[in-house]
């Protein structure tokens, strides 16, 4: 089936809508614990044509440091009552992960555990797993975990990022962001077809997961070494479906649902209200 995704993000209260670092606002400011927000937000996903959330995890660990753990396990409920599916986006990089072997232990945990939930996303029976910043491990370190904890690859794991020998390991690759181009169209093609050269390679099937933004803008987070892609009345967010499309991906992700700070949200905001949900429901279908 072709799925499309939306990352997100579950660790906002009330301090970062009052914290300057934002482009815009949310139509309603909220707290990520809030069952109510999810409730929300599964409901606009779900009314956008989006098949499933997927949500930024920091693992098992943390306690109430770790709002990721908790949220992700209210999302996946709240997911299910609404028909729409949930799943991980790991950070390798998260500040509870402090060596290979933590990684390998949280995703173990994750496979017997959140993995397993009816409303977990899973594609030809096997749960899909998300990475962000695997490149924080090499190649056969990435062999040595899935050796451990999925040696018959009964789920699915996709990286991030341009390095195609991760495809040695994982099943399948995305870019987070395609906002450095002003034409993203061609650099999705381009870049699906380098996957696809490369799974003929490696001698199996990878998937092509194609990336859609709206724009980007993190100028009031990170000041002059900031960046900003105007969304240019939505033909942005056209551009990358168009090129999505034609590249043949198999899913699309959209960056993001609510990525407020970097400023790719399609969530409703003060500025654009919802026309960016809409767009999304008519990019989708």
């Amino acid at each position: 089936e072709r799925l499309v995704l939306a990352f997100y993000y579950a660790w906002f209260d009330q301090a970062t809508w009052k914290s300057g670092q934002l482009s815009d606002q949310p139509a309603q400011p909220y707290d990520s614990r809030d069952r109510a927000t999810i409730q929300r937000h599964v409901a606009q996903a779900k009314s956008a044509g989006i098949d499933a959330l997927v949500q930024s995890w920091y693992g098992p660990s943390g306690g109430a440091n770790n709002m990721t753990e908790s949220n992700f396990a209210t999302l996946l409920d709240v997911a299910a009552a609404s028909d729409l599916r949930a799943a991980v986006d790991f950070e390798t990089q998260g500040p509870f992960f402090s060596s290979a072997g933590d990684v390998q232990s949280a995703l173990a945990t994750l496979l017997s555990g959140h993995a397993q939930h009816p409303a977990y996303l899973k594609v030809n029976g096997k749960p899909v797993v998300f990475f962000w910043r695997q490149q924080r491990f090499g190649v056969d370190a990435w062999a040595a975990i899935r050796q451990q904890v999925d040696p018959e690859h009964k789920s699915i794991w996709v990286a991030e990022g341009t390095d195609l020998a991760y495809l040695r390991v994982f099943d399948g690759i995305h870019l987070y962001s395609v906002a450095w181009s002003a034409d993203p169209a061609p650099v999705l093609v381009s870049f699906g077809a380098k996957v696809r050269k490369a799974a003929q390679d490696l001698g199996g099937f990878r998937y092509w997961v194609a990336t859609a933004m709206p724009g980007y803008d993190d100028t009031r987070l990170r000041g002059a070494g900031g960046f900003a892609r105007p969304r240019a009345n939505g033909d942005y967010f056209r551009a990358t479906f168009s090129g999505a499309a034609k590249s043949g991906a198999d899913w699309v992700v959209i960056t993001s649902f609510n990525e407020w700070l970097e400023g790719s949200m399609i969530e409703p905001s003060t500025f654009y209200g919802d026309t960016y949900l809409n767009l999304t429901r008519e990019l989708a279908a």
